[in-house]
């Protein structure tokens, strides 16, 4: 009895084989996966085999990480180019000696010299400012723009005669008119950025402000208005009060 159940039992086995069915089904698989690997070998010119095509598109795959790390010099490949042996500060001193060979004018400033102002009198009650043009010209700036700056500061009157001279009402000493056209320059001329007198002073049309912009490192800047300083009211001031109103 135990002889007939080992035999059904055998039968049994027989008819439901499944390790064949796997096996077939792997070799199946295989088949598709070396026609996958064939088809990825042909894309990077690699010829796949069709038994082995997974493992030749992995291989393949390997390969050009492996020749593409090798071409970029990373990986644990060694450089044939030799690390360079000049400094910052040498190629700092290159550039330096580059710009001056190219641009002489950045080694040598140029130096503006300005005679001081030179005042006479006239009269009992007016001072007259000879060199009043000659100032003008040597800042590059227009001569009104200074009689405006200067009437300001001194608040007084004053008026630029047929030789372009200055004449100022009031008795004023050339030390005190000297340090008025230092805080001039300081203010409308002078570049803060490269303390420079090459400027040039322009006004805005929509805005209407002043802007002095620097012609040697190209700093833009805007300056204040012209405002009248303190001015002690004369009888002269009250009379014209009393005829306007």
């Amino acid at each position: 009895m135990a002889d007939t159940g080992n035999e059904d039992d055998a039968d049994v086995l027989a008819m439901f084989d499944l390790t064949q069915k796997k096996k077939k089904k792997k070799v199946k698989k295989a088949d598709d996966g070396g026609a996958a690997g064939a088809e990825g070998g042909g894309a990077d010119g690699e010829a796949g085999d069709a038994a082995n095509g997974g493992a030749a598109a992995s291989a393949g795959g390997g390969g050009g990480a492996a020749s593409s790390s090798s071409s970029s010099g990373g990986g644990g490949g060694v450089s044939d180019v030799d690390p360079p042996s000049y400094t910052y500060s040498q190629l700092l001193n290159r550039v330096v000696d580059f710009l001056h060979a190219n641009n002489p004018d950045l080694i040598e400033k140029r130096r503006y010299t300005m005679k001081p102002p030179q005042l006479m009198r006239v009269g009992t009650k007016k001072t007259l400012w000879v060199n009043f043009q000659e100032i003008c010209k040597t800042m590059r700036r227009n001569p009104e723009h200074l009689f405006q700056f200067m009437m300001a500061e001194l608040g007084t009157e004053g008026s630029i005669d047929g030789n372009q001279r200055l004449v100022i009402r009031g008795k004023f000493v050339p030390k005190y008119i000297e340090s008025l056209l230092r805080k001039y320059i300081g203010e409308y001329v002078t570049c803060q950025m490269c303390r420079s007198f090459n400027t040039a002073l322009s006004r805005d049309s929509v805005s209407r402000l002043f802007f002095v912009q620097c012609q040697d490192c190209g700093s833009t800047r805007s300056v204040a208005q012209i405002r009248a300083g303190y001015h002690a009211e004369t009888r002269a001031d009250r009379r014209a009060a009393r005829a306007e109103a």
